[in-house]
């Protein structure tokens, strides 16, 4: 194996032009494991950037049964699967029947400080160069790819805050973030299992792979939407929403509030007291609710809340919300699906 970055760099290109695109990426992070340099972290997440926009032809529909809803559940409550149970089936049957799931301790306690402490650091790389430079020599804390387009997503602090109070980046401006992220999935088993739930290989996005540090607003409502009005309908997708400190409920910090149903449909937005075009008014809410209920789970760092892109749901907010919360967000799209102006991933 060549020693320098340039070689390796080299060998992986050629790898490329012999379409050995897995066989690139391991060289890739074999050589990152070795010594980590921020030249390959970078060359990995660009190699998935431009393998991602590969489309793929559709394959036959899912062989999963049809969703079977999970029994014993009252109204309002979101099914939990044991992480030693999580199964693409058990996966479908929460999602398409409830329209969510929650798997606790996804990522144990210690792993789930290292990545908080990872986001802040991602964060004041951005905020604070001078104090935190965004490239080190042995990481590429923040750097855009030439291979991503569009503005990097970004909350800017209220008045009176320090610039790193709330902030939600792209993953992929983090190529140091990304690698980690992206063996922290393969630990978990996350390809494996959501090939089985789409019936082939998932993608990531660009645009929907955040990390997310986010202060309170306990006074401003925020707007019940479907991720599906965005993304479109003839996909499929799981959403992966791993918090990173003790959320919900009671908790110091907000969590999310959850319409529990299944059903697979995107409602109108701008209509029954919606504030923005973009939300589903809260007279509708209620209605699509009289039934099935909200739930405001409360969440602890490395539970994990699974849905997809007919999810209704809101960012919660109360009186007693006065901390920071910390989460990543990691949208799934089976590939031949992958819109591609969310510049898909290889995962």
């Amino acid at each position: 194996m060549a020693s320098s970055v340039a070689g390796v760099l080299s060998e992986a290109d050629a790898l490329i032009e012999q379409g050995q695109w897995q066989q690139a990426l391991d060289l890739l992070a074999e050589s990152n494991r070795e010594q980590p340099r921020a030249s390959l972290q970078q060359g990995m997440l660009d190699l998935r950037l431009r393998a991602g926009r590969e489309r793929p032809g559709r394959p036959p529909a899912a062989a999963l049964a049809a969703p079977v809803q999970p029994p014993g559940l009252a109204r309002g409550e979101i099914p939990e699967i044991p992480v030693t149970e999580l199964s693409a089936q058990r996966l479908y049957d929460a999602i398409h029947g409830c329209g969510a799931a929650i798997v606790r301790q996804l990522v144990d306690t210690e792993r789930s400080a290292q990545l908080r402490e990872l986001v802040d650091r991602v964060v004041a790389a951005r905020e604070q160069p001078d104090r935190a430079p965004p490239r080190e020599d042995a990481a590429a804390w923040y750097a855009r790819s030439a291979e991503v387009r569009g503005a990097p997503a970004r909350f800017f602090a209220s008045p009176g805050e320090s610039v790193s109070a709330s902030s939600s980046i792209w993953v992929a401006d983090s190529p140091r973030v990304a690698c980690e992220l992206l063996d922290l999935y393969a630990s978990l088993g996350l390809p494996d299992l959501l090939q089985a739930y789409f019936g082939e290989p998932a993608r990531l996005s660009v645009k929907k792979w955040v990390l997310r540090k986010i202060a309170p607003d306990n006074v401003a409502e925020a707007g019940w939407h479907q991720d599906g009005r965005f993304l479109g309908e003839d996909i499929q997708t799981v959403n992966m929403w791993l918090a990173l400190s003790d959320c919900g409920g009671a908790a110091p910090a907000p969590g999310l509030d959850i319409v529990v149903n299944g059903q697979r449909e995107i409602y109108p937005t701008g209509t029954a007291g919606a504030v923005f075009d973009w939300t589903v008014g809260p007279e509708l809410v209620a209605t699509v609710a009289a039934e099935c209920g909200v739930a405001q789970p409360r969440f602890a760092a490395g539970d994990a809340l699974f849905f997809d892109h007919y999810n209704l749901h809101r960012t919660a907010f109360a009186p007693h919300h006065t901390a920071v919360r910390y989460a990543i967000e990691s949208w799934f799209f089976a590939a031949s699906t992958a819109p591609l102006k969310q510049q898909p991933i290889l995962l």
